[in-house]
């Protein structure tokens, strides 16, 4: 016979005990949010630490329910507060000129379309950084330079609307060299930006704010642009993957950029984060006639490629000289930065592939070198500027002739802190010739050169071309790189991509002398994909990413993080930023002891009851 049982008096209290408590932290988490002191439970609630997690694994961590975005915008926000600024008695890295002040909001709403079953898209909920000379809507886009600190863009880039269409939360915009420049990052909105993995290095440019920042897992990925080097160079410098697209396969729309062959790509701390920043980025956009044949070869799946990427069979061609450096004979002080990118290569042979080396003698420089190529198209800066819809500070159009547009004189006239380098290259490149027979001269050398690239390739039946990302040490950061510039131990390869269009990705290769080098593949025109694939490869059978020991986790450090009075919320708001950026107001914690006085007092009476 069955009997049915009643819930005895314990029971029953127990289950209204239990009712009362999801009641009052329901209760509690909607007051929070309202006042929109969240960050108060982000760390009760995760164990999953952002450190070093990137774009990949923490969208995964956000399907699996162990992190929301919130507490991912709030773990990135704490880290720049305290790496950012100061690090104890040492600079911040200052990469960062402007951070959003909607992001917990964005984050919270993000957290709730996810909850319903719905995503936006691969990248829902992810906190980026970009470049600040890409377009942003809802903030300033400087270009690193004092008298634009306010220039506020009407509409985003089209590779930030992509971003935002798959669900991307756009944290912040990173320090640069003025214009991009520059073999360093060094502004006059901003200042100098250090190396995370040592502050007394230079960290290059010009997108070396993205670099410092996806470095110190201030951010799951960035955006940089490249026309030399801003991209790889600076991901050398920082173990980071940093990858520049073929040109053309993603659009510059909503960039200024110089029109003969600047590309946006990630700074990435894997491979992996790259390839699904890519699959975001790529694709044709009316905006930019460049991309139109970008649909037609882009993959289907750059991450999912991967998994089927081999080196086996791959034939590689292997170069030291730095570009343009016939008999280049390397000194004492590049020898630790080549043997680890010997070591990559011998990597490379050890998972199958067939490595050559290329001998590039004077006659081959004579012949393809680019004479003219150095023409940097400052139509390219004065079209962005006609071009783009934005507001600007009063009177900065007036401050030189013509009074009715922006151009570089009125630029270093309303920015006094430029330093004379900046102020000199940004002249001279004022003065370049705008006449079409100067620009179709540069057109033609460039096509010159990446003929000769085209045959070095089928001579040698090349899948890819590897050479160590800067083949020389970094300069000191006092130390104005641009001095290098006439010298072969500058180091840098990156015109085989610049002067070609072709595809380019560096990876970590190791340490020499306790800094990060990298190892870079040049590809073939729109493969991409091969590409990414054999970087995977490498990254997966030799992995160098390290944390930066000066930028370490703050999940499980007892204390609070940093002052953040020195991280820009807008360049003209120093209040802003210090309410942005505040982890704990006075409000929240005041709340937090009268709620947990309630609960104790529910618990007594409950207690009481039952005796």
């Amino acid at each position: 016979m069955k009997t049915t049982s009643t819930p005895s008096q314990h029971q029953r209290t127990q289950r209204r005990m239990r009712a009362v408590m999801q009641l009052l932290s329901a209760s509690m988490l909607g007051i929070m949010l309202l006042l929109n002191t969240t960050p108060l439970l982000a760390y009760a609630q995760t164990e999953t630490d952002v450190t070093e997690l990137g774009v990949v694994k923490l969208a995964n961590a956000l399907e699996a329910g162990k992190i929301t975005s919130v507490e991912a915008v709030q773990e990135y926000l704490d880290r720049i507060k305290t790496y950012d600024t100061k690090i104890g008695d040492k600079p911040g890295l200052g990469s960062i000129i402007t951070i959003n002040q909607h992001a917990l909001e964005e984050a919270a709403e993000l957290d709730k379309e996810r909850a319903s079953g719905h995503l936006r898209g691969p990248l829902h909920g992810i906190p980026v950084l970009v470049k600040d000379n890409i377009n942003t809507s809802d903030m300033p886009t400087s270009q690193g330079n004092q008298s634009l600190a306010a220039y506020q863009p009407k509409q985003d880039a089209t590779a930030v609307k992509r971003l935002k269409d798959a669900g991307a939360i756009v944290l912040g915009k990173t320090n640069m060299a003025e214009f991009a420049m520059f073999w360093d990052t060094d502004s006059s909105v901003k200042g100098r930006t250090y190396n995370p993995y040592d502050l007394t290095k230079n960290i290059n440019g010009s997108s070396g704010g993205t670099g410092a920042a996806i470095a110190a897992s201030l951010a799951a990925i960035g955006l940089g642009t490249e026309s030399c080097g801003s991209i790889t160079d600076v991901a050398s410098f920082t173990n980071l993957v940093g990858f520049r697209p073929t040109v053309g396969l993603g659009s510059m729309a909503g960039v200024d950029y110089n029109p003969l062959g600047d590309a946006i790509g990630p700074l990435a701390l894997s491979v992996e984060d790259a390839a699904m920043l890519l699959d975001v980025l790529a694709g044709t956009d009316p905006q930019d006639p460049s991309t139109s044949a970008a649909d037609s070869h882009k993959s289907d799946s750059y991450l999912s490629s991967l998994k089927s990427s081999t080196l086996k069979g791959a034939r590689i061609g292997y170069v030291i000289a730095p570009f343009g450096g016939y008999d280049y004979s390397p000194g004492p002080e590049s020898d630790n930065i080549l043997d680890a990118a010997e070591n990559a290569i011998s990597e490379l042979e050890a998972q199958g592939a067939t490595v050559v080396q290329i001998p590039l003698n004077r006659s081959w420089w004579n012949r393809y070198a680019p004479q003219d190529a150095s023409f940097w198209a400052t139509t390219g800066h004065e079209n962005y500027f006609v071009r783009t819809e934005a507001t600007w500070p009063k009177g900065l159009a007036e401050l030189t002739e013509p009074k009715d547009a922006i151009n570089f004189g009125d630029i270093v006239a309303g920015s006094p802190n430029m330093e004379k380098t900046a102020v000199e290259w940004v002249m001279a490149d004022d003065k370049q010739p705008r006449d079409e027979a100067g620009f179709a001269a540069a057109v033609n050398a460039r096509h010159n050169f990446a003929q000769g690239v085209d045959e070095l390739f089928a001579s040698y039946n090349l899948d890819a071309l590897a050479y160590p990302t800067v083949a020389a040490p970094p300069a000191k950061v006092h130390e104005n790189p641009a001095d290098l510039l006439d010298s072969e131990q500058f180091g840098t390869h990156c015109g085989w991509a610049n002067f070609t269009g072709r595809p380019v990705v560096s990876v970590p290769a190791g340490f020499a002398d306790n800094f990060p080098v990298g190892l870079s593949m040049l590809g073939s025109q729109f493969g991409d994909a091969k590409l990414l694939g054999f970087a995977y490869n490498l990254e997966q059978a030799a992995p160098h990413r390290k944390t930066p020991e000066l930028t370490p986790s703050l999940l499980h450090t007892a204390g609070d993080p940093a002052d953040s009075s020195g991280t820009n919320i807008s360049p003209e708001s120093d209040e802003a930023s210090n309410e942005t950026t505040s982890s704990i107001s006075p409000s929240a914690v005041a709340l937090t002891i009268i709620a947990a006085a309630f609960i104790t007092l529910i618990i007594l009476i409950i207690r009481r009851r039952k005796k």
